[in-house]
């Protein structure tokens, strides 16, 4: 089935554009911080306060296109889509940074202030996190993406590329979802922005765009375990695949929770995929 917005040609120019407007946000950031002082409300924003948090904004805009590469990927492979997943959360969590060090209290000589303590635990949370996904990536194998795509394309059998057209459909579902949310998210953020810009807030685009993305991430898994139902008796990939739903709704929850309990969340949700994915090859090796 071919659907021309994942073609690769599609991709490769949605990449661009994407690092364009990413280079173009930044400048413009920048000048909104350097001329702060003449836009009303601009010295309260904590948008502007700190040229570091510039940062923040170029990186939106590549989470936005990694979140295009998780639905780009999931007509490929199940697995390197969760594994998309869990690089998108990766990166929310490198951006979080940027937003953690503007607000960075170096007046005092210790880390006992709450800043500087929750910067330092999200120091650690990227680390651990970034590992993860490195053991994700090779347990899965799925690194080397053509050649794994060739790997499965060779294993396909009759029924199960019924399996794959379906997908294609749901990537088709989720890709129109995806425009919807993020035109829906940008206004809802940036209307109120220029209209009261010191309220402005770097934390507001999670709560906006990603945390309902992935209310419709978990129902496309739990579309894609119930169809891996009909194809495939495969005890271990129904495990496998079951294991990856509890994955991304713990990475869900992660939006919602604060502090402590949302760094554990997000440990625990990628680690599980990779703890089962490990547990899984485990079984094959049987075979």
């Amino acid at each position: 089935m071919h659907i021309p917005v994942f073609t690769h040609a599609t991709r490769k120019a949605i990449g661009r554009w994407a690092l364009y407007l990413a280079i173009f946000s930044f400048i413009a950031h920048l000048l909104l911080h350097l001329f702060r002082s003449y836009i009303p409300g601009g010295m309260e924003a904590a948008l502007l306060k700190d040229p570091i948090s510039a940062i923040y904004t170029p990186f939106s805009i590549l989470l936005v296109y990694e979140a295009y590469l998780m639905i780009y990927y999931l007509r490929r492979s199940t697995t390197i889509y969760i594994a998309k997943q869990y690089e998108v959360i990766s990166l929310i969590l490198i951006r979080g940074l940027f937003k953690d060090m503007a607000a960075l209290d170096l007046k005092i000589a210790t880390w006992s202030s709450q800043h500087n303590l929750e910067f330092a635990a999200d120091i650690i949370l990227v680390v651990l996190a970034f590992y993860l996904v490195y053991w994700f990536y090779r347990l899965s194998g799925t690194y080397k993406y053509a050649d794994f795509e060739a790997m499965e394309q060779k294993e396909i059998g009759p029924r199960l590329k019924q399996f794959i057209q379906a997908k294609n459909y749901l990537s088709l579902i989720l890709f129109v979802v995806f425009v919807i949310l993020g035109f829906q998210s940008f206004f809802t953020w940036i209307v109120p922005t220029f209209q009261h810009i010191e309220q402005a807030n770097m934390v507001a685009v999670n709560a906006i765009f990603f945390e309902q993305f992935y209310n419709f991430l978990i129902i496309s898994d739990v579309i894609i375990l119930l169809l891996s139902f009909l194809y495939s008796d495969n005890f271990p990939v129904i495990i496998r695949n079951s294991s990856f739903v509890i994955s991304t709704i713990m990475l869900k929850l992660s939006f919602t929770a604060e502090g402590l309990l949302s760094q554990i969340l997000i440990l625990l949700g990628i680690g599980f995929g990779v703890l089962m994915l490990h547990v899984h090859n485990k079984y094959k090796a049987l075979s």
